[in-house]
Order: C-alpha cells, then sequence, then structure tokens
C-alpha cells in the first residue's frame, strides 16, 4: 500500500467518526476488514547477522513472502574497536552474536538496500556509541542516507537487560549522558529525521519528556512501551508526535493479556507493530506477526498496528519535508 492510499483510507475514517460511526471495530462492515494475509510494517529491525555468509537476496525473499511491506532498518554506524566495551551496551541476551567482525560487515549496508526491490526501507543509524560531536556526525549519517536515529539510551545499569549502561561503558555521569543525547536529538530534528528513543520511562521519564515535548515536529517512538505503560500513556496522550512499539513485549503480553490489550484498544492510532528482530534471523520476525494476529483477532485494528499507523508515522514525515530533501524510501 501506498502512502497515497493510506491517506485516503485515513480520510474515510476519519469521515466515519464525524458521522457517528462506532469506532469498535466489531461493529465494521465485513468489507471493511483485511485478510489475514494483509501486509505489514515492522518498526523495529536490527539490520545484523550473526552468520557472515548470509544470502540476504533469499533472506528478503522470504522476508517478502512473509507480507513484510518495509521496516526500519537499525544499523550500527560506528562503534569501539574494544569488544568490551561494545558488550557493554549490548545486551546480554546478544553477546554470544557480536563480534567486531560482523559489526565491520554490517556498517554500511547502503549497496544491500539498492538492490532490493518490493521493501521499502528507512534506515536509522544507532548512535549508542557516540561520545562527542553530534552534530558533525550526525550531518555524516544524512549524507550517507540514513534518515532516523536509534538512541539506546541507558546512562546507568540495567539489571532487567543485563546491560552496563553509559556510566561503566564510557565513564560519564547521567547529566552529561543526557546532555549528549540532547545534542543527537537535536541534530536529528534539524534534519527532520525521526527518532527510536529506547528508555526506561520509570526511571528516565522526566527526560524522555523534556525531549518529546521540545521537538515537537520530530516524530518519537518510544518502543517496548517505555517499558512502562502507565507513563508512556502519559506521554501519547499529551504529545502528537510520539508513538510506541510493541517489540519484546510477547512474553509480557502472554502473562497479562487482558490488561495489554486494553491498552492496545486505548492506543490504537499511536502503536507500531515491531519485532526487535536481528535481520538475519527471520523466524523471529514471523513469530511476533503470528502472535499478534492471535493476540489482537481484530481485523480493523491489526490493520492499523501493521499497516496504517506506519505509513501515517511517514505521511507526518513527509509533510515536515524529509522525503523532499532525500529521505526515507518508502513505498
Amino acid at each position: 500500500m501506498t502512502i497515497a492510499k493510506c491517506s485516503k483510507r485515513n480520510a474515510m475514517l476519519k469521515r466515519e467518526e464525524g458521522s457517528g460511526r462506532s469506532r469498535n471495530p466489531s461493529h465494521a462492515p465485513a468489507t471493511d476488514r483485511l485478510p489475514m494475509s494483509m501486509k505489514f510494517y515492522d518498526a523495529h529491525i536490527h539490520f545484523y547477522s550473526p552468520d557472515l555468509s548470509q544470502d540476504f537476496a533469499v533472506l528478503f525473499d522470504r522476508l517478502k513472502s512473509l507480507g513484510l511491506a518495509g521496516f526500519h532498518a537499525i544499523v550500527f554506524t560506528e562503534f569501539p574497536s574494544d569488544l568490551s566495551k561494545v558488550l557493554k551496551m549490548v545486551p546480554g541476551a546478544y553477546h554470544r552474536y557480536v563480534t567486531l567482525r560482523v559489526l565491520e560487515h554490517h556498517q554500511a549496508p547502503f549497496h544491500l538496500f539498492r538492490r532490493i526491490e518490493g521493501l521499502g526501507i528507512v534506515p536509522f543509524a544507532d548512535a549508542r556509541f557516540i561520545e562527542a560531536d553530534a552534530e558533525q556526525k550526525m550531518k555524516g549519517f544524512w549524507d550517507q542516507g540514513f534518515r532516523g536515529l536509534k538512541l539506546l539510551y541507558v546512562p546507568e545499569e540495567d539489571p532487567g537487560l543485563v546491560l552496563a549502561g553509559m556510566e561503566e561503558a564510557f565513564g560519564r555521569t547521567v547529566r552529561q549522558s543526557e546532555e549528549i543525547t540532547a545534542r543527537l536529538i537535536d541534530a536529528a530534528s534539524s534534519r527532520g529525521m525521526p527518532v527510536l528513543f529506547h528508555a526506561d520511562l520509570k526511571r528516565y521519564g522526566p527526560f524522555v519528556e523534556e525531549m518529546v515535548r521540545t521537538h515537537p515536529r520530530t516524530l518519537f517512538n518510544i518502543p517496548h512501551f517505555g517499558s512502562s505503560r502507565k507513563a508512556m500513556s502519559i506521554l501519547l496522550d499529551k504529545y502528537a508526535n510520539c508513538y510506541s512499539d510493541l517489540s519484546s513485549l510477547t512474553p509480557y503480553m502472554k502473562k497479562e493479556g487482558s490488561s495489554y490489550r486494553d491498552f492496545i484498544w486505548q492506543y490504537q492510532d499511536k502503536i507500531l507493530f515491531g519485532s526487535d528482530a536481528l535481520i538475519g534471523m527471520p523466524e523471529h520476525v514471523e513469530s511476533s506477526v503470528h502472535f499478534l494476529r492471535r493476540f489482537v483477532d481484530n481485523e480493523e485494528i491489526l490493520y492499523k498496528l501493521f499497516q496504517q499507523n506506519y505509513l501515517h508515522f511517514h505521511v507526518t514525515l513527509e509533510h515536515e519535508g524529509i522525503e523532499k530533501t532525500g529521505g526515507a524510501k518508502v513505498p
């Protein structure tokens, strides 16, 4: 589905709401529902494959056969030469997959992106290892073709992720991490780049809110429901430029199905589908899609999560001028 088609559907939905038609998808006529084979967009894929012999042509054909129409590709653009330092900013569950050789192999993937047909790829620069020169670095990323910024904001140790954090990795205080992160967001915002901003809202909610509030023309995706649905709901209610994705939440959704369904229902227009998968492990994309289909079991809400909200995200970027300056590769 193209952005133009999504815009027409959005306009249609608004007309229906204005006419007093119920927002409850169960009241929608059968012709307004999409088949279970609907295309989907993934707002959270890490462009990293532990297998250096990976045949990307075969990989992307498999993803397209699953229904993937486009995705945000998160790329490790730069990293320390000391692997032990790298691992301090990588969740413990992924340590066994990380080597400097594999990181270098995926550092500049644009030659692969240009060969792919039938997928809208929006490259996000993962800036977790940047310590200085934010404006210069972001200009370089933009010139390379990156059209989004990924931030892993973990200024202190996160035992849940088994992640040492910025304090240990870089020897800086929380305040210093705030300053560097703010500069990166400023540089991304000045270029119309959306920000995928991983942060635990229970611990760092005030700083995240300050960034969202002071950059009203920048779109933010706070993934994983910000590690707190209560804190996430405040941002989603207050800020039109704030979204969230449900990546890596399957275990929690299985345990607390009713409350998560209520949250998705309430914020169905602000939630993006995301798998948090490594590109070299497409089975994780597939399992995330299949789980969400079973979990939500409502075609209109699934349409929003899989397509409409993602496309609306990029319609907004287009209105802000990102595509007019050579921006995101969105179908």
